[in-house]
């Protein structure tokens, strides 16, 4: 049997993440990469939440992650997995990580980050409690109505007009995503009076399978937080600014994600219950010059309580006159790409 392309499976949070210790500071992943378009080119996400737990396996019990920015330097490759190589750079009450990335067959950083770490604050400390708040469900009645949060399309696996139409030509397929459920709501009638930068996307995500107390492992939950944040982000950038499926190139430069919430406000699941909790991701772009674009984004609680920001800086690039894309990354050789996958896997009886 030919190995494995990609992750493209849907299986839990706590095996997509799972890492082998090679020594005290370095780890490789188990779990392939999801490929989006069941290709080769590797979903950024996924390297930048496990880098931020190799670099979780080597600070005190009891530290979580408050602030990562990770810079994406090369294409990861889905069909093989990531060598983690952690630097200390900081111990004390905040411990500072770097985080260097190889895969099997490169001998140079494909990504790197940098992640800083916390004690919670004593109980005797002042603190202010003061930040923003939100009423989903009233802000965004005209999107939202009463749905539940799975009864929305699910996330599909390039949220790009293109992979639209693909999917409604062969029976609404998308590409299979581990470790979380994604589903995107149709923002149609909130943004359609609004200007680009005025525009919003909501996504929910909950974790896939059940997962550790926030007690064992508080940074496996803000990992997944990670993981979700940025997922079809760019193509935030490019929807809500009108350019369909006239770009060459897109793809992350760097990503930022900033915690707000501490401890059990954080559980992907149910203190009571041990179920999947929804969160939502509220995005936007504050537009796009010179080759980039600018994805912004608040992550809330279903009730209303934000857990993270984050801002991203990703490649924007626009088809040359001739209506031609980079081989590889335009949206007609993404299309073709997939369409012969599909055709493959239906000969071998995979689908």
């Amino acid at each position: 049997m030919a190995p494995p392309e990609n992750g493209n499976e849907k299986i839990d949070f706590t095996k997509l993440i799972a890492l082998d210790k090679l020594d005290s500071t370095t780890f490789r992943s188990k779990a392939l990469a999801f490929g989006p378009a069941n290709g080769n080119r590797t979903y950024g996400g996924h390297v930048y939440m496990q880098a931020c737990y190799a670099a979780a396996q080597t600070v005190p019990k009891g530290m979580a992650l408050h602030n990562v920015t990770g810079w994406f330097l090369l294409l990861g490759k889905a069909d093989e997995r990531f060598t983690y190589r952690v630097r200390k750079i900081r111990d004390g009450g905040y411990c500072t990580r770097g985080v260097d990335v190889l895969q099997e067959t490169g001998s140079v950083v494909s990504f790197t980050c940098i992640c800083s770490f916390k004690r919670p604050e004593r109980k005797s400390t002042k603190t202010l409690d003061i930040q923003s708040t939100i009423d989903l469900r009233k802000e965004y009645a005209a999107v939202l109505g009463n749905k539940r949060p799975d009864e929305h399309q699910e996330m599909p696996g390039v949220d790009a007009p293109w992979y639209w139409e693909f999917s409604r030509r062969n029976n609404n397929y998308t590409d299979p995503f581990p470790g979380l459920t994604l589903h995107k709501v149709d923002m149609e009638r909130y943004n359609s009076s609004k200007p680009p930068l005025e525009r919003r996307n909501l996504k929910y995500y909950s974790v896939i399978g059940g997962m550790p107390s926030v007690e064992e492992d508080i940074n496996m939950h803000i990992c997944a937080h990670l993981y979700a944040s940025d997922r079809n982000s760019l193509f935030v950038i490019s929807n809500n600014l009108g350019i369909g499926n006239d770009y060459s190139q897109i793809a992350s430069l760097s990503h930022t994600v900033i915690m707000h919430a501490d401890g059990a406000e954080l559980s992907m699941v149910d203190r009571k219950t041990g179920q999947p909790l929804w969160f939502v991701q509220e995005a936007w772009t504050g537009g796009s010059r010179h080759g980039r674009g600018l994805h912004q984004s608040r992550m809330w609680r279903e009730d209303g309580l934000q857990v993270a920001s984050t801002i991203q800086d990703g490649m924007m690039r626009l088809k040359s006159d001739d209506g031609k894309g980079k081989a590889g990354f335009s949206p007609e050789q993404m299309a073709q790409q997939l369409e012969e996958k599909l055709k493959k896997d239906r000969r071998q009886g995979k689908l």
